[in-house]
């Protein structure tokens, strides 16, 4: 058997799915956040990077370090099918409005099958979860999380201490249980520190193959509109497509009252709405929707809020961005904060 030739730029967002953003799909136009600057390049050369997914030699048996990028590599064609079909569809739906008497038709038709939407609900969650930006959530979410797991570890060491001098009969010497502590748990952040350090390939692939199924049933839950872009400002991309917009307090996947928007090309826009918040829009659920210039807007922003680095557009028109980047510039840098822990005090009145 053959063997694959290996992969050396690796891309976290497909270059079949960037096509769809490229007047020729081959150029696309590149807004880069940091250093405020545009320029056109070959759709292979973004949201990518070397060796992004390869695992270490030593994790893999058999020694196949590059079995996410193939598994991402079959994904790909079938997934570039998707969208071609699912465009046609959305065009042959929405040239109804030039029909007399089917203009307000198009807007009661439902866009995709039952099939067709979970492979959709599929696509979108393997593409959340496989960019750099959610990566770099991995790596912070440790971070931020350090300090409640070592108190945690620390409880549990002694109490697992306590354990064996009850079973044991033993009293021992404090300073000993402090030199058992301290090893234990010295050798437990040693690893885990090496695991960060060289192996976070296998704990993105890992995170990535255990939640990717639930991630696509929660989104195949919300309410599901395809907006259609009519107006004469394209639709952006970005490096990270699958973007969040809480309208309540909280931007997880299936919080109340959080949207989700992905970007199918810069005419068209997948929109995802959490049911019990959007309530009123369950009879546009699978229906197409006209965007105004404002609705354009409001999801460009999404993309430019979201996005690790770079924004990806059909023409050099990135007045948008520059205008985020200049009015926030936190949005526009990659050392940006991507969790925000809030503590909740209790309420005088409450049992605590």
């Amino acid at each position: 058997m053959n063997k694959m030739p290996k992969v050396i730029n690796q891309h976290y967002v497909p270059q079949s799915y960037l096509k769809n953003f490229s007047p020729d799909r081959y150029q696309i136009f590149v807004f880069d956040k940091p250093n405020q600057r545009s320029f056109p390049t070959h759709v292979k050369n973004i949201a990518s990077e070397r060796a992004f997914y390869d695992f270490p030699q030593s994790a893999t048996q058999p020694k196949n370090i590059q079995i996410i990028e193939e598994i991402f590599s079959g994904l790909e064609t079938k997934q570039s099918r998707l969208f071609q079909h699912l465009q046609k569809k959305i065009d042959g739906i929405y040239r109804l409005r030039l029909t007399p008497n089917q203009s307000t038709r198009i807007y009661s038709i439902n866009v995709l099958t039952e099939d067709q939407r979970q492979d959709l609900a599929c696509v979108v969650a393997i593409q959340f979860l496989r960019t750099k930006e959610f990566r770099k959530f991995i790596v912070e979410m440790r971070q931020v999380t350090e300090p409640l797991i070592n108190h945690i570890l620390e409880d549990t060491i002694i109490e697992q201490i306590k354990q064996f001098e009850e079973l044991t009969s033993v009293d021992l010497d404090k300073e000993l249980v402090s030199g058992i502590k301290s090893l234990i748990f010295d050798e437990y952040t040693s690893i885990v520190s090496s695991m960060y350090d060289y192996g976070l390939a296998v704990i993105h692939a890992k995170f990535l193959l255990d939640y990717y199924e639930q991630a696509a049933q929660i989104f195949n839950s919300h309410i599901w509109i395809i907006g259609v872009n009519d107006t004469g400002q394209f639709l952006f991309t970005s490096d990270h497509p699958v973007v969040r917009h809480p309208y309540l307090s909280f931007s997880g996947i299936a919080s109340e009252g959080i949207e989700i928007a992905f970007p199918i090309n810069n005419k068209a826009i997948l929109i995802m709405r959490e049911k019990q918040h959007f309530h009123k829009f369950t009879n546009q659920d699978n229906k197409l929707l006209p965007l105004t210039l404002e609705d354009v807007e409001h999801y460009n922003r999404l993309q430019i809020y979201n996005s690790n680095r770079f924004v990806f557009g059909s023409e050099d028109s990135f007045d948008l961005v520059k205008t985020v980047c200049q009015q926030q510039p936190e949005i526009c840098s990659e050392d940006r904060g991507r969790i925000h822990i809030t503590n909740i005090e209790p309420q005088a009145d409450e049992q605590v």
